[in-house]
């Protein structure tokens, strides 16, 4: 029996049933570049503010990078 077990061990290394190889992976293109920025093109810090009703709000880069208003907050006089 421990020769039939050989054999068969012996046949299968000659028949090279090994796993094949992983295949080299491509690598991914890079996608378009970013878009260029205008010289007019305002940055605001990414800072938020906490509003009472527990929701954020952010600053806004089209009114000198104030905090926009908290939702149902009355406009200021």
């Amino acid at each position: 029996m421990n020769r039939a077990w050989i054999a068969v061990a012996a046949f299968t290394l000659a028949a090279g049933c090994s796993a094949p190889a992983p295949k080299a992976r491509k690598p991914s293109p890079a996608g378009p570049p970013p878009p260029e920025m205008s010289a007019e093109a305002v940055v605001c810090p990414a800072d938020v503010q906490a509003c009472p009703d527990g929701s954020f709000v952010s600053r806004d880069p089209d009114n000198g990078c104030v905090f926009r208003r908290c939702p149902g907050a009355s406009d200021p006089k």
